[in-house]
């Protein structure tokens, strides 16, 4: 039995369709505590295989082949894959600090980054131009991020009367946040992508389990206590979500 592989890139597979061979691209990934091989529909449209713990790569490519047709279905419905340069160009602000920042991007031939005034509200990227552009930015967007996302969060849990123990930033798949039962808050760093009233939210939400560590209805009361407009905001996160998670996320073919 071959053994799982992480390649760390996307390799190509021709998977069979009722319409003929699809080229896709295909990503493996360990799962330790999945019972089955699953298959999903990654966030830059390839094809994302999940193997058990004693599943092959072996096993998992023929049971890729085989869903050609449910692959294509969900391509279909699939929105295309949109680039970080792209989404700024047509949303150019970020959210940090409490109020909202307008986002300049420019190029440059040295070393990428990035300065931020509070007093202006504005904030300036630099990157490359070309391929090497979108790993640059998403790079410089996180370190901006780390800068921004722990002071505010601080500032909130210290209106609560709140006591945290460290804050990190991250590049969680499909979370906006976590905290530990220890007083670690864990962010993602597309936070600063969302709407002000929206990030601030999600730290709420966070804060909230420092004192309910569940989502029992008396967790839901606390994060109302401190965001009146909790229910409205939820059901706006649920709604942006899964678009804004799609980005800054890319794989090499």
């Amino acid at each position: 039995m071959l053994p799982l592989r992480e390649s760390g890139r996307w390799e190509m597979m021709a998977v069979e369709t009722s319409g003929g061979p699809l080229m896709v691209p295909y990503e493996i990934r360990h799962s330790p505590r999945g019972r089955r091989i699953r298959l999903s529909l990654g966030p830059q449209n390839q094809a994302l295989l999940r193997v058990p713990p004693r599943g092959s790569v072996r096993d998992a490519l023929v049971f890729l082949r085989s869903q050609g047709d449910w692959l294509q279905k969900q391509l279909r419905k699939a929105p295309p894959p949109v680039a970080l340069a792209e989404y700024l160009a047509k949303n150019p602000r970020l959210s940090g600090l409490g109020r909202e920042f307008a986002v300049t991007l420019n190029f440059t031939t040295a070393r990428p980054f990035f300065v931020h005034s509070e007093k202006s509200g504005e904030v300036e990227f630099r990157y490359a131009a070309g391929e090497a552009g979108e790993s640059e930015l998403h790079g410089l967007l996180r370190q901006f991020a780390e800068k921004i996302l722990p002071t505010r969060v601080k500032e909130l849990a210290g209106r609560q009367g709140l006591r945290l123990r460290r804050v990190s930033v991250r590049d969680q798949g499909t979370r906006w946040g976590s905290c530990a039962a220890s007083g670690t808050v864990s962010l993602n760093w597309r936070l600063v992508l969302l709407p002000v009233e929206l990030h601030d939210y999600v730290l709420w939400h966070e804060l909230a389990h420092l004192t309910e560590m569940n989502h029992a209805e008396s967790f839901w009361n606390l994060l109302r206590r401190y965001d009146p407009g909790t229910d409205r905001h939820d059901r706006e996160l649920t709604r942006v979500s899964r678009g804004l998670m799609r980005l800054g996320r890319t794989g090499s073919l």
